[in-house]
């Protein structure tokens, strides 16, 4: 639309009124307002802050204290503790060992026997044998019970005395018992303000306010604070009634992760800082009130265009498409320049409209390759093609990049393009490799949508092309870690289930598979005389010797520290399982070269035949390891097959 010059050369320029605003002082007063506004306003919100934080510092320090105020009364109880007078475990409730620090249940492991005193629970018995290897006090996170006065937390201290063997004294408690530090009436609780204390898991140990409906829940925005590095800050969150707060928070030390919280409502925070400005915004807006008035006038000249203008801009940039084709008139503007700017923006409109949802669609696709096809399915245009495969764009034309799709994923490509010119899908979102130009195959990503005339018909569809293989890449190396070990890239206990419920089911179809359970005899020595490292040299050796005497189709698993299982399949049975079961021992009993020594160890094998599709993965697990147990105890180099006789193989040497 061609612009009418004549509407706009009789009328002033938007300097002159801008001048004459300027004149009247109100951009002067209002500079020195907002610069004391913002000088201030910052001074107040600091000292928010400083309290804030300030109050997590104390209690984290209470807290760090109550913790070592525990220990160091259960290092007391340890020394006077006499086993001759104990039954491992104790349960002290009197008002005399609340006022200690002792209230809850002390239950002590001896790791020194052959099979230590078991507590009945699984979380102390896990507490105590870390605290035992690393030889420091240790504290649990929540372990949840039954209810909420059920949850416990754990904290255990080893001790090694004299003429002692050395044990691990475990005080299991409540968190409500272990942090007093925010009970009632406590003298850190303070009015108005939410203090909470989370364990490394994200479950609430404490809390100020509802502490029995709180304890054993999880912190709303806990992966918020997670990803807050540092060991104390400042972040805004939801309480688990929905409030929003502004929260301060120290990491525990002497904890496994525990986290102080100090919360103030966001509103309460805000009114600190932002209370103490009313006063002075007040003061500048009476001292800009005559100004003001003064400059209505020529304020108005420019109010009305601009307001209709931002009015038009608003529902365009918001995505109110109705609002933005059929919106509120802009009125003529006295101003040259802000007549010009409306008759520019009438013209301009039908050009919008007639891009809107070709670039809405594009900008909400994402961004690397962009293409363009026909309604029919023909690649009209693409731009990034050469940078993502390294061929050439004009290559891609028409129909010719198809040819680059794996052959695998060819098929659900063309099911998404018949799908596309059939007008069966609005959007479509497919995963499939490409060929690039050193042959390798990369991962992509293909999203796109129609692009719409103002009739609701698809004149193009438009898209991006993205590159996802690094995450392929670490979707596969996640998979492969969670079924093999570590150590020596044999599959680990999960892999062996998954594939003994295949052969449970193959077994119900006629197919026999055996499963092996091998266990190293006088391992344990070598790690005691040589060390570690030395051991675990040898444990890849024995995978490496157990892989070679197995098939393809056979899977060899490290299920423990110096513990193995075969699964055999289909052979026939038993007489395959025992000659591979002689073979193994065989490999696994000649001497091992370590570091320039000879290092000599036996194996046990244990035999569970699985022959029938009735018995479960566990009942065959367990039938193998029942076997492998009778092999052990007729000594060394022993197979047993279940419900058979174990049988010796001769040793060389």
């Amino acid at each position: 639309m061609p612009l009418n010059k004549q509407v706009v050369s009789g009328r002033a320029g938007i300097n002159t009124h801008l001048v004459m605003l300027v004149l009247v002082c109100l951009l002067p007063i209002l500079m020195i307002s907002g610069y004391a506004a913002w000088r201030t306003g910052a001074a107040y919100r600091h000292t928010a802050t400083a309290r804030l934080s300030e109050t997590a510092l104390t209690i984290r320090n209470a807290i760090e204290a109550e913790i070592d105020s525990r220990f160091t009364v259960l290092r007391a109880f340890a020394t006077l503790w006499s086993p001759s007078t104990s039954n491992n475990q104790l349960l002290l409730r009197s008002s005399r060992h609340e006022g200690i620090g002792l209230e809850g249940v002390i239950q002590v492991v001896d790791f020194a026997r052959s099979q230590p005193d078991t507590p009945a629970d699984d979380a102390v018995l896990a507490i105590a044998r870390q605290s035992f290897e690393r030889n420091v006090p240790l504290v649990s996170n929540l372990v949840l019970g039954a209810g909420a006065k059920e949850h416990r937390i754990h904290l255990a201290l080893p001790v090694a005395e004299a003429d002692m063997p050395p044990r691990v004294f475990v005080l299991s408690l409540s968190s409500l018992q272990l942090l007093r530090t925010l009970r009632p009436g406590s003298e850190h609780v303070t009015s108005g303000i939410l203090i909470a204390v989370t364990d490394g898991n994200g479950r609430i140990l404490a809390r100020s306010r509802d502490p029995e409906n709180s304890v054993g829940m999880m912190a709303p925005d806990w992966d918020r604070l997670q990803a807050v590095a540092a060991e104390g800050g400042l972040f805004e969150a939801k309480t688990t009634e929905g409030l929003n707060t502004i929260m301060a928070h120290q990491r525990i030390e002497m904890t496994p992760g525990w986290t102080a919280v100090v919360a103030e409502p966001l509103e309460v925070f805000n009114a600190r800082w932002q209370t103490p400005l009313t006063g002075l915004l007040l003061g500048s807006a009476l001292a800009t009130t005559l100004a003001t008035v003064l400059a209505i006038h020529i304020g108005q000249l420019i109010r009305r265009p601009v307001q209709a203008l931002a009015l038009r801009s608003l529902a365009i940039a918001s995505g109110d498409g109705d609002r933005a084709r059929t919106p509120e008139a802009i009125p003529p503007s006295r101003i040259r320049e802000f007549e010009v700017l409306r008759l520019s923006f009438e013209a301009a409109e039908a050009a919008r409209r007639e891009n809107e949802r070709r670039l809405h669609t594009v900008a909400n696709a994402g961004a690397l390759v962009f293409w363009s096809w026909s309604a029919d399915g023909d690649l009209l245009s693409v731009e990034g093609w050469e940078k993502l495969t390294g061929m050439p764009d004009s290559e891609a034309l028409g129909v010719s990049w198809i040819d680059q799709v794996h052959p695998d994923d060819r098929e659900r490509v063309a099911l998404a393009i018949s799908q596309k010119k059939s007008g069966t899908i609005d959007y479509f979102d497919i995963e499939f490799r490409l060929r690039v130009a050193d042959g390798r195959w990369l991962w992509v990503r293909d999203r796109g949508g129609p692009v719409l005339d103002d009739a609701g018909n698809v004149v193009q569809w438009a898209g991006v092309l993205e590159d996802i293989d690094a995450r392929k890449q670490d979707e596969a190396q996640i998979a492969y870690m969670a079924m093999h070990d570590a150590l020596t890239g044999l599959g680990n206990r999960v892999l062996l289930r998954d594939r003994l419920e295949l052969a449970a089911a193959a077994a119900g179809r006629g197919v026999a598979s055996a499963l092996l359970a091998l266990d190293l005899d006088f391992f344990k020595q070598v790690n005691d005389t040589l060390g570690h490292p030395a051991g675990d040299e040898v444990l890849r050796q024995v995978a490496a010797r157990l892989s070679g005497c197995v098939r393809e189709v056979d899977l060899v698993a490290r299920i423990g520290g110096d513990e193995f299982a075969i699964l055999q399949h289909g052979a026939s049975q038993p007489e395959a399982a025992k000659a591979l079961a002689e073979r193994l021992v065989a490999a696994v009993c000649a001497p091992y070269q370590v570091d320039g020594q000879s290092i000599v160890i036996g194996a046990s094998v244990g035999v569970a035949l699985i022959t029938c599709g009735n018995i479960t993965a566990d009942d065959h697990m367990r039938r193998a390891d029942k076997a492998l147990y009778l092999a052990k105890a007729e000594g060394r180099g022993r197979i047993a097959v279940f419900d058979e006789l174990p049988v010796a193989i001769p040793q060389e040497g």
